[in-house]
């Protein structure tokens, strides 16, 4: 019996799994290593002993001819697709009778071949889906189980597979809420992200404080033009990001007064949620907008503030705000901590995803 049967008891479980999980490819190394956040993993080192993890992913088909012509079928024959690279790694590579998949559903393929799947899922689709859609209802109906990130996904997908809201978690170690190296020759703000961004609104924001802003985000989101006080660093639109390392970024997240979370108000999208998570780690405070389907909510959990989408002058404040507190910005980072070190474990996560798999199993 492994480390995996000992900790999470699977042993009564047939361990015959593959991982679809794409951008874990080439991460393996770098959270063995201790430079990138063990929570990517989305639990998969339940199955596998993280050595053997190469073995159990599920490798897409990648070449140039390949990706262009996946692009082309997506875009103007089978609209909503779901990822040619992908469904091919599924048909022709998967040999087991699990497939655990944290890249989503999957389409047409499960016509093809019919293991047990079981997805993550993290909202409603927002408009009908075509035949050929992974979120397609004759598609989904092909799953064996919807592991959810919110409870709003939980209500949607439960009508067609067994389905249950998992909370997300942290890597506490890797952000371990510890000082700084070194402290920051000047207080700032920390904003970073790619998905669902409103950083126009806090760049406005900016040319209302004094304090520096930095910002981690795509190039594609950059205004021409930045006020003196915020620096910009670009990242890629996709993973793996191509910014700063994991352990830059834990450093900044040590140094800052607070951590902003900028967004564009949909009350469906669990975009922040992992810069979420990180900083009430790193026991710092999170000015946020409202974001309607994640479960907690930083005002009114006490780690942080609120603010109304695209309100120029609410974030300004909340940022003046902290900036003069510096007790008060103490106070919601440490309530921060609490709540992940309480709800947002590693071994909570895993526990919860592999009893929902037995439980789906038998």
């Amino acid at each position: 019996m492994d480390q995996s049967d000992k900790k999470y008891n699977i042993s009564n479980l047939e361990k015959k799994f593959s991982i679809s999980h794409p951008y874990l490819k080439g991460r393996i190394d770098d959270i063995k290593n201790f430079l990138y956040p063990k929570h990517h993993l989305w639990g998969v080192e339940i199955f596998h002993k993280i050595d053997d993890l190469n073995s159990r992913l599920l490798q897409e088909f990648h070449s140039q001819h390949l990706d262009k012509f996946d692009q082309f079928i997506s875009k103007f024959i089978f609209n909503g697709f779901s990822n040619l690279n992908r469904e091919l790694s599924f048909i022709l590579k998967n040999k087991k009778s699990i497939v655990y998949s944290v890249s989503g559903p999957f389409s047409l393929s499960l016509n093809i071949k019919r293991p047990k799947v079981f997805t993550w899922v993290f909202k409603q689709p927002t408009q009908p889906q075509s035949l050929f859609s992974p979120y397609h209802h004759d598609n989904l109906l092909q799953h064996s189980g919807f592991l959810c990130l919110t409870p709003n996904a939980e209500n949607y997908f439960s009508q067609f597979a067994p389905s249950k809201f998992i909370p997300w978690a942290v890597d506490q170690d890797f952000f371990d809420g510890r000082s700084p190296k070194q402290e920051p020759k000047i207080p700032f703000f920390l904003a970073t992200g790619k998905t669902g961004r409103d950083y126009r609104t806090l760049i406005n924001a900016a040319y209302l404080v004094d304090s520096e802003i930095r910002i981690i985000g795509p190039s594609i989101q950059k205004p021409k033009i930045l006020p003196s006080n915020v620096i910009w660093i670009d990242t890629s639109s996709d993973p793996p990001d191509q910014a700063i390392d994991y352990p830059t970024l834990r450093e900044w997240y040590a140094q800052c007064t607070a951590v902003c979370i900028p967004l564009g108000g949909d009350a469906d999208d669990t975009c922040g949620y992992t810069n979420l998570l990180e900083a009430m780690a790193m026991r710092k405070p999170v000015l946020m907008t409202q974001s309607g389907c994640l479960h907690i909510n930083a005002e009114t959990d006490g780690f942080g503030m609120q603010i109304k989408p695209r309100d120029i002058q609410g974030w300004a404040l909340a940022m003046k705000h902290l900036q003069e507190d510096h007790e008060k910005a103490l106070e919601l980072g440490k309530r921060g901590r609490e709540i992940v070190e309480s709800d947002f474990t590693i071994e909570r996560f895993n526990q919860d995803v592999i009893e929902f798999i037995k439980y789906c199993s038998n």
